[in-house]
């Protein structure tokens, strides 16, 4: 009897983790598709927002700007972008890995990092290594509004025309579709590199299929620089936070997806189980029964 039990309570705790774990799925599946259709009814835009660096960028005449040259200080400002909650696989575990690279090539070659981070989990992280992050973004849940990415953005970029960082880079899971997902620092500033990552991005953009000699822009390209940059570092900041999100809640899906069918698969065997152990006590009561029945006679 207390073997039965015992399987019962196995069985119903099985049953009660498979719950759990197929509600989160559905949940992040849900998020998964909505910040999907996001990212992608933006790539039209982001294509666009590269072809017209590119072409800004390619003139004849080179531009001149303070965002194109990094300045000559040695600190690095690093945004790191993770989750608050965990059950999603292995997509904190390549962030920490990040974060320690960076922390070693620092110390090589005697640079200082101002970390910022976005998720409990990366600031535990970093908390635990004697890092203390000088802003945390946690007045969001997971992607900021375009105001909150402009207050962002322009905090980097004030910093880095004031000198007091060198280079932004943004530790991220970058998504490239649902069967790829890939830990990566893109560097917003300068943003003569954030303009190279952008132009091989999806969309291609040959050296001869696009000429700025083809076009009369005014007021100039270099006056159009400067709200175009501001753009791009706006875009691309949202961007990193969306495709964390996509990544995240993909991330979350497989696992949960996986947890469920090992709870159901646990289940199917405890119920093998039972039975076994309850056709086996049926059978003891029986023969106890018969034996009694034989002993009285």
């Amino acid at each position: 009897m207390s073997n039965t039990r015992r399987i019962l309570k196995r069985r119903s705790a099985a049953d009660n983790i498979a719950k759990v774990t197929g509600t989160m799925e559905t949940i992040s599946a849900v998020r998964y598709r909505r910040y999907f259709n996001q990212w992608q009814e933006g790539r039209a835009f982001y294509d666009a927002l590269a072809q017209l660096a590119y072409l800004v960028v390619s003139a004849e005449q080179p531009i001149d700007h303070p965002l194109m040259k990094p300045p000559a200080s040695k600190t690095q400002a690093v945004l790191v972008i993770g989750s608050d909650r965990g059950l999603c696989g292995a997509y904190n575990n390549d962030l920490y890995r990040q974060i320690d690279t960076h922390v070693k090539m620092a110390k090589r070659f005697g640079r200082e990092l101002l970390f910022y981070a976005k998720g409990r989990k990366v600031v535990g992280y970093l908390e635990h290594h004697g890092i203390r992050p000088v802003r945390v973004f946690d007045e969001f849940a997971e992607i900021p509004t375009v105001e909150q990415t402009r207050t962002i953005a322009d905090e980097f970029t004030q910093h880095y025309l004031a000198g007091q960082i060198g280079r932004l880079g943004v530790v991220y899971n970058r998504f490239f579709s649902a069967a790829s997902q890939k830990v990566q620092t893109l560097t917003v500033l300068p943003v003569a590199e954030l303009i190279d990552d952008l132009t091989t991005r999806a969309t291609v953009i040959w050296p001869w299929e696009l000429n700025f000699e083809d076009f009369m822009l005014m007021p100039s390209a270099a006056e159009i620089f400067e709200g175009l940059s501001r753009m791009i570092i706006r875009t691309s900041i949202l961007d990193c936070f969306m495709e964390a999100a996509v990544s995240e809640h993909l991330s979350r899906v497989v696992c949960m997806r996986n947890a469920t069918d090992n709870a159901e698969e646990m289940i199917k065997e405890l119920s093998k189980d039972y039975n076994r152990a309850r056709q086996a006590q049926i059978t003891v009561e029986l023969l106890d029964i018969v034996s009694g029945v034989e002993a009285m006679k």
